[in-house]
């Protein structure tokens, strides 16, 4: 009866150990792929970090510098209409002073002469040359006097156009700052949306690696409680084998010393077949 069950604990022993061995071996590569896909993961999510980062950066930069080449294309076109006006305002000025300075002339120069005249002639031809020259520089007078008043309606006119000029370019430099403003907030908006879309991400994949951190942890469990089993497992092998020993020793002692008679007492032996459904029903629970 003990050669039948030590029989059958030598036949059922490889294939145990075989057994717990692969499970234990899928477990070590099991956990070794967690291992790898959670540091995929990790890396996975730094990496993710890292560009939305460098892209909220690089589009707040290009918003900035966008801004400030629109702000400082404004300003130089503001000063290149008012350099403009000022120029030709200037140039009318010097036109207008030159002109009188003519007029002032050739007045001066007509005295010049109508006093050289009264020194020469006499009495009457005085008084018909100074009213024949009165009469003229009246009507010279008047026809300057209309004719400066066009040149001041004409500047009145330029100055209201230009004044009108750069009223819609203050309109559109007004309007194209709300525009300016309305792109910057809607692109900050944008910026908004994006890092809540980032945080959200990052938010689910740290919930995912708490999850496989989990795993692992209870695959480590795991791992540890089948190697504890097939520590048991192999001293009982070990106790099996020493107590097989011992009953092999004690008959062929028996069989040497007494061939025909039969001890009246054996020793109690627990045989590994006995006691392996135990440890399997204790391990399995």
């Amino acid at each position: 009866m003990s050669k039948r069950g030590g029989g059958r604990g030598k036949g059922e022993r490889p294939d145990a150990m075989a057994t717990l061995q692969a499970a234990n071996e899928e477990l070590r590569a099991k956990l070794t792929d967690i291992q790898i896909e959670l540091q995929h993961e990790k890396n996975k999510v730094s990496r993710l970090e890292r560009e939305k980062s460098q892209e909220l950066k690089a589009e707040h930069h290009r918003a900035t510098v966008a801004l400030t080449e629109l702000k400082t294309k404004l300003h130089e076109e503001k000063q290149k209409e008012l350099a403009v006006t000022r120029e030709t305002l200037l140039r009318q000025h010097e036109m207008e002073l030159m002109r009188v300075i003519k007029i002032k002339d050739g007045e001066i120069q007509r005295l010049n002469g109508l006093v050289l005249t009264l020194r020469d002639a006499s009495t009457d031809k005085v008084r018909s040359a100074l009213l024949a020259e009165a009469e003229e520089a009246r009507r010279g007078w008047e026809v300057e006097r209309c004719r400066l008043q066009q040149e001041v309606l004409e500047l009145r006119k330029s100055k209201r156009s230009l004044e009108d000029a750069l009223t819609s370019s203050q309109q559109a430099g007004q309007a194209r700052a709300a525009e300016l403003r309305s792109a910057h907030h809607h692109h900050q908006e944008e910026l908004n949306r994006t890092k809540r879309d980032c945080e959200k991400e990052v938010r689910r994949l740290m919930d995912e690696i708490k999850l496989k951190d989990r795993a692992v942890s209870v695959l480590d469990k795991a791992l540890g409680l089948q190697a504890g089993h097939a520590h048991r497992l192999q001293l009982q092998t070990q106790a099996a084998e020493q107590q097989i020993a011992v009953l092999r020793d004690a008959q062929r002692a028996g069989t040497n010393h007494t061939p025909n008679s039969t001890p009246n007492t054996t020793p109690h032996i627990v045989s590994p077949a006995s006691s392996w459904p135990c440890c399997m029903t204790s391990s399995n629970t």
